[in-house]
């Protein structure tokens, strides 16, 4: 475990003293997250594949501690997952009466760092959103923020989490939409009287993660050793080469289903689904293993796939079947030859020749509205 040496004045946490709760569908990149909390100093590390599993161990780390002990300190989690996603997980921690700590610290993940998807998660009360790919770097200045950090918690019609402002800046009398006497500040020690009269409650607690790593209240941010950072770099990329292993078997599955398409038509929605679950995943992943040309091709695939996934009517042109498999193509030149960073004229040519399948697309598209 690591130990953390004095820098000048600033404080080292004891992140030994923390546990984290990993949620990922991915059984590959969950293993990845769990060893890179642990190299930068997470005492427990838990992880889960779905919502769903993540609700059943809350409830049953409650129904197993004393009354008022957090079964968890911080949930890391992915944003999309099949039946119960990261946003529906987020909405259970945040407003259910079965819920074991409403104010939970939930860092979002997601390959999906789409505008909407970061709004819809900021609006469910997440505490802050790490889009994939990650870095260990990435990992453990968010954790760090949230645990020196803790921002205070809002309730109000429609909202309740932490407060979206990041910082405490004056805000004209005249731009406000609640005035300060509307607003009931709630301490630990208060008591609840009245609270139905208030159309805004701030929740101003004790930053309980930041106590329990050592750090004061006036304490900076922290920052970890170089050497620290270095080793949870090392944690992932030594897994570089099971990832090509992984991310081979998931793209000829990949291929199999686009190759589906025109030959099972009754089964077009549910195949496209899996194909664009698929490529989402690997959209947030090659990134992290020196494949960022992965990213771009499954980010491309995704898009093209999204409009469809959920019709039920969907049928495939001919010239929609080309791109899937120009696609699927890519991706596995990409890693029958290893070609990680830009590629090269290898990487040039991968990436021009997707662009002539998709403009060959839109030509036919155009071609059949007409």
């Amino acid at each position: 475990m690591p130990r953390f040496a004095m820098r000048g004045a600033m404080t080292q946490p004891k992140l030994e003293l923390l546990s984290v709760l990993v949620v990922e569908d991915s059984g590959f990149i969950r293993t990845v997250l769990t060893a890179t909390l642990r190299a930068i100093g997470i005492g427990r590390v838990e992880g889960v594949a779905s919502g769903a599993a993540a609700i059943r161990w809350l409830e049953e780390r409650r129904a197993a501690l004393p009354a008022g002990t957090a079964p968890v300190d911080l949930i890391l989690s992915d944003l999309v997952m099949p039946e119960v996603n990261g946003l529906m997980l987020l909405r259970w921690i945040r407003y259910s009466p079965k819920s074991p700590d409403k104010f939970l610290p939930v860092l979002m993940l997601s390959g999906a760092a789409d505008r909407q998807y970061v709004e819809q998660a900021r609006d469910l009360g997440a505490t802050d959103f790490i889009a994939k790919p990650f870095s260990a770097q990435t990992i453990a200045s968010r954790l760090l923020f949230a645990i020196a950090r803790q921002r205070r918690f809002v309730l109000a019609k429609g909202y309740f989490g932490p407060d979206r402002r990041r910082a405490d800046k004056p805000v004209a009398m005249d731009c406000r939409t609640t005035a300060p006497s509307e607003i009931l500040v709630v301490h630990s020690a208060s008591k609840a009287r009245g609270i139905d009269r208030f159309p805004v409650i701030q929740f101003e607690l004790p930053n309980r993660l930041g106590a329990k790593a050592g750090l004061a209240p006036r304490d900076p941010v922290p920052t970890l050793p170089p050497e620290v950072l270095a080793a949870a770099e090392e944690e992932i990329q030594n897994r570089a080469g099971d990832y090509a292993v992984w991310i081979g078997a998931e793209v000829e599955e990949m291929g199999r289903r686009v190759d589906r398409l025109p030959r099972e038509p009754e089964a077009v929605p549910g195949l496209l689904a899996q194909v664009n679950r698929a490529a989402h995943e690997m959209r947030g992943q090659g990134g992290i293993f020196g494949y960022p040309l992965i990213t771009l091709i499954a980010k491309s695939l995704y898009e093209a796939t999204r409009g469809v996934r959920n019709d039920r009517t969907a049928v495939v042109s001919v010239g929609e079947h080309l791109l899937f498999k120009a696609h699927v193509d890519a991706i596995r030149a990409v890693m029958t030859g290893r070609v990680s960073g830009d590629g090269g004229t290898t990487g040039q040519q991968l990436l021009a020749s997707l662009e002539v399948a998709k403009r060959k697309h839109a030509k036919a598209a155009e071609a059949g509205r007409g």
